[in-house]
């Protein structure tokens, strides 16, 4: 349809580059007349051009946003009122972004019988348009469909008859331009490469040029610029030019001025075109694979030496995006909560916050406490399905649940599962690529998916060897009867006081009092009970800096750093005397003897083995002197009996 539609575009010289200074006046006197801020004439090929408007500052709009284009399918007027409202234009992002509009009313713009656009009037709020205006409107679209073709009967063609028989036999594209008058012709061949037939095909640059991809355009442009000023010596480039059918055709042209006036000004630009898509997909495959290859070891690279899963996922993600051509996206590992349910913990994400709640968890992100916890939409399908989520058209999937109020339009999503095994356990979810993703984008990237699955495999295991090696080393380094310390944790820390020569602090040994009495008294389940509470006395007494171990039996040991603030040994002998301990047996009077050493800045760091040698013979004076009491190694100032 599109490309019949060209035909009588082409041959009826309804094209986008048309000279309309007057259609531009008469349109302008039409929307004063009307007292509508926009009117326009528009032509419909590969995108909407306007040939003719008022009130708006673009040449051109995309063919999918086009209201002009129901007009055509419609080959009727069309009014609608207000565009908000109306179910089957409240979404156009002609509505919801510039120009905002609100009503429309469009006549169909005909060429040798056939629509291939429109004449319309625009508002941004909502209006009427009464039967009589409309008739109106449509006897304006036959004037100007008339009055285009009057102007182009009067252009001459410049191209010989002789010369256009060479165009049309040649075996490759041809391309000869007449620059004086703009006047290009192509042979069949050139026709071909992109899906056309010679009659669809229009004989000015700008037919041509609307072929291009927008990101090759300024590229070609400059080129055929210099070659014309002469720069170089011919035109040599390579770009890209949509077929009819859509894709994408990869060509090269090569050509140069054939003809020039006595001035030397160029007259006539020839040149070859041949398709080289073939060599190009390959040259970006193998380009596209040496990317992937590179990052997928730095991410492993940064991963080994970091252990830093997160880390390595940022670090590829903006180059994982420009491979895939894709405008947002993320990374995220599906964690399972205590309930058995999932979520989604993100690693990597784009930024497209437009709220101050996505704000917020953008912000949330970037300090690594970012879950999505609801699965049930397009990308929550990928880790409930464990499939691949292609979804071109995202309206029309079944999982989709449209997106928030605010949120950039998702035109395209792609989400590839990350598995370990049959288990997905990850994924990565990329929108709005320009054309269409399909199964060979998701096999591209499998081997990146592969290596975050076996990334997030090591670091399961590596949290399970930490997690094992700190179980085994609380086991080995705390008393399981008090959970306190055990003796060989205690040494280990107090050492650590020692490395530091700036603060003065103290060690100590605590006994309990007759403890044997209680155990022969009341049995050891009892003694237990009593070694728990006076364990849990002297813990709640100290601050967090300070330390305090079972070092076995009955006897246990302190460290206070920081001794000018820290509670006194006393305070602690208070704390244990201070209540009966309530056992299962009743209450147990429990006193404690505390023998202690102060250290100064500066000790050696092996002076620990005689501090404590010192403060257990001060223990053992505090028992001898009476026992419930407190005794120091060499008492200063400091020290408080």
């Amino acid at each position: 349809m599109l490309n019949k539609r060209w035909q009588h575009i082409s041959q009826h010289k309804l094209a986008p580059d048309v000279d309309t200074d007057a259609l531009d006046k008469l349109i302008a006197s039409v929307a004063d007349f009307f007292e509508f801020p926009i009117a326009l004439v528009s032509v419909l090929g590969q995108k909407q051009w306007f040939i003719a408007k008022s009130g708006l500052d673009v040449d051109f709009t995309s063919l999918e946003d086009a209201f002009c284009r129901h007009v055509v399918a419609l080959r009727a007027p069309l009014v609608i009122e207000d565009a908000s409202r109306h179910p089957d234009f409240c979404d156009n992002p002609l509505v919801l972004a510039a120009p905002h509009i609100r009503f429309y009313a469009g006549v169909p713009l005909t060429a040798g019988g056939r629509e291939v656009g429109a004449v319309c009037l625009i508002d941004n709020r909502p209006n009427t348009l009464s039967d009589k205006d409309l008739r109106f409107l449509e006897s304006l679209s036959y004037f100007i469909s008339d009055y285009i073709h009057l102007i182009d009967k009067q252009r001459v063609g410049v191209s010989g008859s002789d010369f256009a028989m060479m165009i049309e036999s040649a075996d490759v594209g041809v391309w000869d331009w007449e620059i004086s008058n703009d006047h290009n012709v192509f042979n069949q061949r050139w026709c071909e490469l992109l899906g056309l037939d010679t009659d669809e095909v229009e004989s000015r640059s700008g037919f041509w040029k609307s072929l291009i991809h927008s990101d090759d355009f300024t590229q070609v442009n400059n080129a055929i610029r210099r070659h014309l000023a002469q720069d170089e010596a011919v035109l040599n480039v390579e770009y890209r030019m949509r077929h009819a059918q859509g894709h994408w055709v990869w060509v090269n042209t090569y050509g140069r001025v054939v003809a020039n006036d006595r001035s030397g000004r160029p007259l006539r630009l020839t040149c070859v075109m041949r398709d080289i898509s073939e060599k190009k997909s390959a040259e970006l495959r193998e380009r596209k694979q040496v990317q992937l290859l590179n990052f997928m070891n730095r991410a492993q690279s940064v991963f080994l030496h970091e252990k830093n899963i997160r880390h390595s996922c940022e670090l590829i993600f903006d180059e994982l995006l420009s491979l895939a051509e894709s405008q947002f996206g993320l990374i995220g590992q599906v964690q399972v909560q205590s309930g058995g349910g999932k979520s989604l913990f993100i690693h990597a994400l784009s930024n497209i916050s437009w709220s101050e709640e996505t704000n917020e968890q953008y912000r949330a992100y970037q300090r690594g406490e970012l879950f999505f916890n609801n699965l049930d939409n397009l990308f929550g399908h990928v880790i409930t399905s464990g499939g691949v989520v292609m979804a071109n058209r995202p309206r029309h999937h079944h999982a989709a649940k449209g997106t928030p109020s605010g949120h950039p339009p998702l035109r395209r999503f792609l989400g590839l599962p990350i598995k370990i095994g049959e288990e997905t356990v990850g994924m990565i979810g990329l929108a709005n690529k320009q054309e269409d993703y399909s199964d060979e984008d998701a096999q591209f990237f499998q081997p990146l998916l592969d290596t975050l699955g076996a990334l997030f495999y090591a670091l399961e295991v590596e949290k399970s060897r930490l997690q094992a090696e700190q179980k085994l080393r609380y086991l080995a380094e705390t008393d399981v009867l008090t959970k306190l310390p055990n003796r060989r944790a205690f040494i280990e820390r107090i050492q650590a006081f020692y490395e530091q020569d700036t603060t003065l602090f103290s060690i100590a040994i605590i006994d309990i009092d007759y403890f044997k009495s209680i155990n022969d008294q009341y049995g050891h389940q009892i003694g237990d009970e009593v070694l728990q509470e006076v364990a849990f006395r002297l813990n709640s007494s100290l601050r967090s800096d300070d330390l305090v171990a079972r070092l076995g039996g009955e006897e246990f040991g302190v460290c206070l750093f920081d001794v000018k603030g820290a509670p006194t040994l006393e305070a602690l002998r208070k704390a244990v005397a201070a209540e009966p301990v309530i056992t299962s047996e009743g209450g147990v009077n429990v006193t404690v003897s505390i023998g202690a050493c102060q250290v100064v800045p500066g000790a050696d760091n092996n002076q620990w083995e005689s501090d404590l040698r010192y403060a257990d013979q001060a223990l053992y004076r505090a028992k001898k002197d009476g026992r419930d009491r407190v005794r120091w190694h060499m008492p200063s100032s400091i020290t408080s009996y």
